[in-house]
């Protein structure tokens, strides 16, 4: 039944929310590093201790924070930063610092990967904060990491490995003939075929691993402590979970033919002591190039050195 005209104009009276108007409160919200996207809660009152070890008060699983590495406390209407002789210091705003007084908004770097935000927020503003840091690290289409921060993640995941002598493994997966899909199909279903094939990538890595859209129709993983052996077990998963998939669009498959859906490429690399992210990345697109090569829904691995394929 359609509305009256007066039900139109009438302004219904509501109550306001109980939590916008609650009180501010301390928070820690990671900006990047394993536990990106984390909101901590600061109980005023008493010192929360950050580190590694299970049993501080902020656990953060990041091999270059140190066991025990900071301490934070509620003072007014900011917060107190000591460092507790962490290997690898305590910075905040770009400054290394053995205490500091924290106001909104300041930036604390601890380990190779961890950056954290302190905000005096009520939990409103807190969650909207969090939201603003996934959305400016995320690609929209898919929820992955983006390209930006894939490259700050895998510079800091480079750095810890050679400082501790830690493997470490690079996956560049790109989508089959997915030129071919956006033309037969259109690029609605080409998104489709795309957010098909991260949720399957997300549900095959592992926790710690990190996944990012690097672009188009290529995504990275970042295997944490993986050798070459071990990359190319992952690489196999993730390309046989692919290929057991099937993405649908108006009714009509998306993969090459009925019996094959969508399939991709995958090229690995081996993280050796010296070598750059870029010729991380560089040696990951030379296996890609040799499996394409090859005839595509395969694994190619690089070994440290590899010539490009002519």
């Amino acid at each position: 039944m359609p509305a009256r005209p007066e039900e139109k104009e009438r302004t219904y009276t509501a109550l306001p929310s109980i939590a916008a108007a609650s009180e501010r409160h301390g928070f820690l919200l990671v900006l990047s590093g394993p536990q990106f996207g984390d909101v901590f809660p600061l109980a005023p009152g008493r010192e929360v201790t950050i580190g590694r070890r299970e049993d501080v008060d902020l656990r953060i699983v990041d091999e270059a924070v140190s066991r025990l590495h900071a301490a934070v406390r509620i003072e007014g209407a900011g917060a107190v930063l000591r460092d507790l002789g962490s290997a690898n210091g305590t910075w905040v705003n770009g400054r290394r610092v053995v205490e500091e007084k924290l106001d909104d908004g300041a930036r604390v770097q601890i380990g190779g990967a961890t950056t954290l935000k302190f905000l005096w927020a009520d939990e409103l503003e807190a969650r909207w904060q969090m939201k603003i840091a996934e959305g400016a690290l995320q690609d929209p289409l898919t929820g992955l990491f983006n390209r930006r921060h894939l490259e700050e993640r895998l510079a800091s995941e480079l750095a810890a490995a050679q400082r501790h002598g830690r493997e470490l493994s690079l996956l560049l997966a790109d989508v089959d003939f997915f030129k071919a899909v956006n033309d037969r199909h259109g690029h609605l279903a080409g998104d489709e075929a795309l957010k098909m094939v991260a949720f399957v990538l997300r549900g095959a890595i592992r926790k710690e691993d990190v996944l990012a859209r690097y672009g188009g129709e290529e995504f990275v993983v970042v295997a944490r402590e993986t050798g070459l052996q071990g990359a190319r077990a992952l690489g196999e998963r993730i390309r046989r979970a692919v290929e057991r998939s099937r993405c649908a669009w108006h009714g009509h498959d998306l993969g090459l033919t009925v019996s094959i859906g969508v399939t991709v490429s995958i090229g690995l690399a081996e993280y050796v002591a010296g070598r750059s992210d870029r010729e991380l990345l560089e040696a990951a697109d030379r296996a890609l190039a040799r499996a394409k090569h090859a005839g595509r829904n395969r694994v190619g691995a690089s070994p440290p050195g590899a010539a490009a394929v002519p």
